[in-house]
């Protein structure tokens, strides 16, 4: 399959490509991994005028933190995450995530920012993030604003970003309590491919270290974007550890609901419903032992 012709332009900062982007609008796209960009560029799903690379773009490839925060640049690469030695200690769920994206090829080239705005239901990023609370940094010639990856998605391969934005970075806020998070993945046996259903779930206690603060479901792969079950959540958060670890079945049952799983080619509704039931259950348990047992981060 043969792209159309693009004037290609190699960008040398930040502010030069938020200028590029305010005068092509949308006849502009970035690149910076380029795993998915090229293969809709093949199938001519996207064909714009000029395409404008972001590899020389260093200060958006960092992962910075303090005492309350975690800042990760939309340039920093799977492989680079899934490693930090500050996330495995402090954030484990989302180097657990980020490891089972495609191959270790891909994950040595694309980039967290690509997978958010690429925007396809079953990236394995988002439902790590979603139960992480992430906030999403984006920047434009008019500024900067702070959008909550809840708000992000909007449609398979569709987010609320418009012309003339980019992701900079994102904002997680550290846990303050001890915690614990398990991600989930279904996909063909043996297959590099992407999720069919991925269960994400992040569990804080209070100060007691017995009793849940925080609990945070997350699904992809099962509907039309990455989605939270909050009324799943309910089911556990106030309640003491043993007493959360005899709920997980009603947990799971009412993640079911939130999902409203899809049928497509990969798989039907009704398997993604039985997956969403056991890979919520599994993560809820392995999630609450682990903090009963005084375990977690």
């Amino acid at each position: 399959m043969r792209i159309r012709p693009f004037d290609y332009w190699a960008a040398p900062g930040l502010n030069e490509v938020l200028n590029e982007l305010d005068l092509h609008g949308a006849d502009a796209k970035v690149i910076a991994g380029g795993t998915d960009l090229v293969l809709n560029l093949k199938k001519k799903n996207v064909q714009p005028r000029r395409v404008i690379s972001l590899h020389k773009l260093n200060e958006l490839d960092f992962v910075q933190s303090d005492d309350s925060r975690v800042r990760i640049g939309a340039l920093t690469k799977h492989a680079d995450l899934a490693a930090n030695p500050f996330l495995k200690r402090h954030l484990p769920i989302l180097c657990e995530a980020v490891g089972l994206i495609g191959s270790w090829q891909i994950r040595n080239v694309g980039t967290i920012g690509g997978n958010i705005c690429n925007a396809s239901p079953a990236a394995d990023s988002a439902p790590a993030l979603l139960v992480l609370n992430a906030q999403l940094i984006v920047a434009s010639k008019k500024g900067e604003k702070k959008i909550p990856i809840e708000s992000f998605f909007s449609g398979p391969g569709e987010t609320v970003l418009e012309a003339g934005q980019i992701l900079k970075e994102i904002v997680i806020e550290l846990p303050r309590q001890r915690s614990a998070g398990c991600y989930l993945k279904l996909r063909r046996r043996k297959a590099v491919d992407v999720s069919l259903v991925g269960v994400a779930f992040q569990a804080e206690t209070e100060s007691d270290g017995k009793t849940l603060a925080k609990v945070g479901i997350a699904l992809g792969g099962v509907a039309p974007t990455p989605v939270r079950a909050p009324e799943a959540e309910a089911i556990l958060v106030g309640l003491r550890l043993d007493e959360a670890i005899t709920k997980v079945s009603d947990c799971a049952k009412i993640a079911v609901k939130a999902a409203s799983p899809i049928d497509d080619v990969r798989a039907s509704a009704s398997y993604r419903r039985t997956i969403v039931d056991v890979f919520v259950h599994q993560c809820a348990q392995k999630v609450l032992r682990t903090l009963k047992n005084g375990g977690g981060n």
